[in-house]
């Protein structure tokens, strides 16, 4: 087995992306002869420049293609030659992350110019003149060519605790598997899994270089599955006093076993079957804007002890249609007296008919054989209980027809 490093000089993510060069009635890919049935033959291959040359006769392939990070252009990376096959493997000693160069290798990129074939050429003459290395200043990382790649220099390394196995993206995207990380006392061992996308911006500023750790509350979106004594610093964004949840568990007693997941947004989604939650402590939902529940089905509250239902303006229950509302359960429409299920009566309809009934009371008269008598003797009682009808009405409670 042959190794040694070498500077990305094309890439090409499927085999169809190679020019072929047809020799007598055979067409190739460069140093491997791929068919029609070799679909995937070619996946994320690339051309190097090794010694001050291009070797555009050869093509190196992912050393797995299971996992791999596919390189840029001008980056550093590991040849493996292994029984006439070539591969390669990410190298990096620089501090980008997004960037994996090694600094004293003598091929520069800003030697490497595309073709109209997106092939490269290296001018050798220049680079024996100058013997001109790889320089991590900003202005350098700016002007080489990348095949159209940006580096990024605001995005910083991960501080390693002491056991760490972090993966790192080159957008600030990271997996970190750790025993200390975040711990109350930095020695107890608790595995955690603290998945970042998106550096927090507030580091951007930051020299280059430095190490830099998540925020769980100012990265872009933040996964941590924690044990034992790694203690999650999650600060609530909610406005909304909590009134129903009072027993939300403070920050300091954020430790244990859990699932934190925080974003700008979350969607869950079940596609074809159900969504489940299950909570075997208290559940409560949070929320400075709107909760809203719908459903196709019928919707079930259940409970072993009160429903209380608060609010600080209005409780709307209604129906679409010709739908009911029924309290107490589900009963057939019969509404007759005696029955466990009656309809409710409108309580304005009531008192107008109550008015109407004492008014006529008032007015009673019997006819005798002189003519009719009086006005009954009670009237006067009759019209105070209409004065009294409408305390039978709720000041705030409404029925609607």
């Amino acid at each position: 087995m042959e190794t040694f490093l070498a500077r990305v000089v094309t890439i090409k993510p499927t085999t169809t992306d190679f020019e072929t060069r047809v020799t007598g009635n055979v067409s190739t890919y460069d140093n491997k002869d791929f068919t029609e049935d070799e679909v995937g033959r070619g996946y994320g291959a690339i051309t190097y420049a090794y010694q001050n040359a291009i070797v555009d006769e050869d093509i190196a392939l992912p050393f797995d293609k299971n996992n791999f990070t596919f390189p840029i252009k001008g980056e550093t990376v590991i040849i493996l030659k292994i029984e006439g096959e070539t591969f390669y493997l990410p190298f990096s000693n620089v501090p980008y992350p997004n960037y994996r160069e090694k600094a004293s290798l003598k091929i520069t990129t800003e030697l490497i110019k595309p073709s109209n074939s997106d092939n490269a050429a290296v001018n050798v003459t220049n680079q024996a003149k100058t013997g001109a290395g790889y320089s991590t200043t900003p202005n350098t990382l700016q002007k080489e060519n990348r095949g159209g790649y940006i580096v990024n220099e605001k995005i910083k390394f991960l501080n390693p605790k002491n056991g760490d196995t972090i993966i790192s993206g080159r957008v600030g995207n990271t997996i970190r598997f750790s025993e200390f990380f975040l711990t109350e006392d930095g020695k107890t061992s608790s595995p955690g899994i603290y998945i970042r996308n998106k550096q927090n911006q507030e580091l951007d500023s930051k020299p280059i270089g430095t190490l830099v750790d998540e925020d769980f509350n100012k990265d872009g979106t933040s996964i941590y599955i924690t044990s034992n004594k790694a203690k999650i610093p999650f600060k609530e964004t909610t406005k909304k006093q909590k009134v129903a949840f009072k027993d939300f568990p403070s920050s300091d007693k954020l430790k244990g076993d859990q699932l934190f997941v925080n974003s700008d947004r979350i969607v869950l989604s079940a596609k074809a079957s159900e969504f489940v939650i299950f909570g075997k402590g208290n559940t409560g939902v949070i929320t400075d804007g709107r909760f809203t529940v719908d459903s196709i089905g019928d919707t079930h509250i259940h409970s072993n002890n009160n429903i209380v239902l608060q609010t600080t303006r209005n409780i709307v229950f209604g129906t679409e249609g010709t739908g009911n509302i029924w309290l107490g359960g589900v009963k057939p429409t019969k509404s007759q007296a005696g029955e466990d299920f009656q309809k409710m009566v409108m309580g304005g309809e009531l008192i107008k008919i109550l008015e109407d009934i004492l008014d006529e009371c008032t007015k009673i008269a019997i006819p005798t054989g002189v003519g009719p008598s009086g006005f009954p003797v009670n009237s006067a009682a009759f019209k105070a209980i209409k004065g009294k009808l409408k305390v039978i009405l709720s000041a705030r409670n409404y029925l609607s027809k």
